[in-house]
């Protein structure tokens, strides 16, 4: 079974203070400075795949095949995929911003799949802290006319054609078994980390080398255009994450503790 697992590298936004958040005269924030790092739920979304793979055997046997859309930076991430053994690492090169535009995104890994390397099942995060649209999966597989299973948190190995998968959904979890092709939207997995290589692998497959595709090869100028017109920036605003706390002054922890009660839980806790 041929997995396409699609990851996207973002800024770690946490790393920025207060004063950092000052926009300039595009209304754009400088990050430049902060470290970079695999959007988490793609993070989820790689190591689902590497766990699948582990299981290969018989007539699963799963073919990993990494794909991210950027500059030649994100070289170490797919090398390090290599060293965890994805059979490729595809880079689609591209300097054009396209955070904010799922669709061209879409496009781009739908035409990958469409004309270039067909596969049965492709993995993605269901959002990214940039964009953080939510999307992407869903177009993909809009585009490709494939079921899509949102909220995964798990995927194990069924039969030839098809993946025992398990999602969150509202009031519960459901595990339903998924015929091939489709599209898994990974969401709060439990295993949010993804394995790191050892030294020995990194130095055996680190020198692989990667499939590198220009994206003009993909003819999206027009799609570009398009969705950038109808998408205009006209601010930003922080979003508060403060909380309010209270100093319960008292003689001793029993004091404190007796005024605790009397004053917050008790009336809260004749409600229950």
């Amino acid at each position: 079974m041929k997995i396409l697992v699609c990851f996207k590298v973002v800024p770690d936004l946490e790393m920025l203070s207060h004063e950092d958040w000052i926009a300039d005269s595009d209304l754009n924030i400088d990050v430049s400075f902060v470290k970079n790092m695999l959007n988490c739920f793609d993070e989820s979304a790689l190591e689902m795949a590497l766990k699948l793979s582990d299981h290969s055997e018989g007539f699963n046997v799963f073919n990993l095949t990494a794909l991210t859309i950027g500059n030649k930076k994100l070289d170490t991430y797919l090398k390090t995929l290599y060293a965890l053994r994805f059979e490729k690492a595809i880079r689609i090169e591209n300097n054009e911003d396209i955070r904010f535009l799922p669709e061209v995104v879409a496009t781009v890994i739908s035409k990958y799949v469409k004309d270039i390397n067909n596969q049965d099942v492709i993995i993605l995060g269901r959002q990214s802290g940039e964009g953080d649209n939510g999307k992407t999966p869903l177009l993909v597989a809009e585009t490709l006319r494939w079921p899509c299973i949102t909220q995964v948190i798990n995927i194990e190995p069924h039969k030839k054609h098809s993946l025992k998968v398990t999602s969150m959904v509202d009031g519960g979890i459901l595990t339903q078994i998924i015929k091939t092709p489709c599209v898994l939207s990974v969401g709060n997995a439990p295993n949010s980390y993804m394995r790191v290589p050892t030294l020995k692998d990194k130095m055996k497959y680190g020198k692989t080398p990667i499939d590198v595709l220009d994206i003009e090869e993909f003819n999206i100028e027009g799609l570009i255009k398009l969705y950038s017109s109808n998408c205009e920036l006209k601010g930003l605003k922080k979003i508060s994450n403060e909380r309010e706390g209270i100093i319960i002054a008292g003689a001793t922890p029993e004091e404190k503790a007796q005024i605790l009660y009397d004053s917050y839980l008790k009336e809260r806790l004749e409600k229950l």
